[in-house]
């Protein structure tokens, strides 16, 4: 079958404060939403290139803009979405 439209939005949160967060919870968060947004977008787009044809959604949060307390690592994240 064909992809026609590939919506990004796996996420998780490993809140802390930047002085007890950890280098793996930091990285954890990255994972998902940073990488797993790339990862996605690059299978997506091979198909839909193919297709010649499909729309992405890449969601983010208002963390990207404003960040909250003890989520460094989710308002990075979600910047980088947000590009």
């Amino acid at each position: 079958g064909a992809l026609d439209i590939m919506v990004n939005n796996a996420g998780i949160t490993r809140d802390a404060t930047m002085r007890k967060m950890t280098e793996d919870q930091f990285d954890q968060v990255i994972a998902v939403h940073l990488k797993g947004t790339w990862n996605g977008l690059r299978a997506a787009a091979a198909v839909m290139r193919e297709n010649k044809r499909g729309a992405i959604v890449n969601m983010s949060s208002i963390s990207g803009k404003v960040g909250m307390v003890g989520q460094t690592n989710y308002s990075a994240a979600k910047a980088g979405i947000v590009g």
